[in-house]
């Protein structure tokens, strides 16, 4: 089982300059380690973009809307 990598995640976010989806998380995570189940990736970036919107850290970027893909933008502190 492989196990969602919440550091390096946060690292590429908290370096994030404009929005990013989930799924650019995942590509960048893929790009920085070997993931095996890149579905399982996309899932669990998701819920992780939500989880740090929930608390602030994150917000939806309404403006970058496009489909289906989800937008968000690291809010700096």
């Amino acid at each position: 089982m492989q196990l969602f990598d919440t550091q390096s995640a946060m690292d590429i976010i908290s370096h994030s300059i404009g929005g990013f989806s989930y799924d650019t998380l995942a590509r960048a995570l893929i790009s920085k380690s070997n993931y095996s189940d890149p579905q399982f990736l996309l899932i669990e970036c998701k819920k992780f973009c939500d989880h740090l919107e929930t608390i602030g850290l994150l917000k939806k970027c309404h403006h970058l809307l496009d489909g289906q893909d989800e937008y968000f933008e690291y809010i700096h502190h």
